[in-house]
């Protein structure tokens, strides 16, 4: 196997990870605005990057193994040292272009994680709100059962 193959596959990795970048970065829009539909859609989009950076990376292990052999580890810095001239300094540039990729797309995450768990506190306390929980203020006998309309939680305490 040729040092080629695996730049065409480095270089469809890199493009796929700034295309996941890229809809990270829309997600953290969406999450700022709270639009759950625009989030859904986001979420189906990287799925489908992800599965295809999964058939990418199943392939750039097949070509490393080819190029170094099945003993060795198929890391690419493992490649590079085996390759020479133009070929090398393009596995290198490559190498650095997908470490610089993963790193922002890993900030972004982590960015978008915080905005997610920061909705649902606020969900959560909305809720607590709007429904809270029933509290004991007057004294009741120790054996005897609280009526139907105590016990129960509802947004409107009516009776019929």
């Amino acid at each position: 196997m040729s040092a080629k193959q695996l730049i065409e596959l480095l270089e469809n990795h890199v493009k796929l990870h700034k295309g996941l970048l890229e809809l990270a970065n829309k997600k953290t829009e969406v999450l700022k605005k709270g639009d759950t539909e625009a989030l859904n859609e986001i979420v189906k989009e990287e799925q489908k990057y992800i599965a295809a950076i999964g058939r990418v990376e199943q392939e750039r292990i097949r070509v490393v193994h080819a190029m170094i052999g099945e003993t060795d580890e198929p890391t690419l810095t493992a490649c590079i040292l085996q390759t020479e001239g133009t070929e090398r300094a393009m596995l290198e540039k490559l190498q650095d272009d997908l470490s610089a990729v993963l790193s922002e797309l890993k900030n972004v995450n982590q960015l978008n994680e915080q905005l997610a768990k920061q909705s649902l506190q606020f969900v959560h306390v909305m809720l607590n709100m709007l429904m809270p929980q029933p509290k004991e203020v007057n004294y009741r006998k120790p054996n005897v059962a609280p009526s139907s309309y105590e016990g129960g939680s509802s947004l409107f305490d009516s009776k019929a």
